[in-house]
């Protein structure tokens, strides 16, 4: 029998200009209740910038990107 390691990916965050009423607490929540997210991680320097690991092959980046410009309309890629 062959064991395959499954591998994440990991892909920064940049949250800028949130719409009213939206906090990076309840995003990191939610972002972290998608189905093949791993973790999401505020960086503590720069807490609107998201550290996700995530499993490529059950989600994708566009999808992450997606949920996050839902509350944070100019949330975009800063690194992978």
């Amino acid at each position: 029998m062959i064991h395959v390691e499954k591998r994440n990916a990991n892909v920064l965050l940049h949250l800028a200009s949130p719409s009213v009423g939206n906090d990076v607490r309840r995003l990191v929540r939610e972002l972290a209740a998608l189905a093949g997210v791993a973790r999401v991680v505020p960086r503590a320097r720069v807490p609107r910038l998201l550290s996700i690991d995530y499993d490529p092959t059950a989600i994708a980046v566009r999808t992450l990107v997606g949920h996050a410009r839902r509350g944070w309309a100019a949330a975009q890629l800063v690194g992978t």
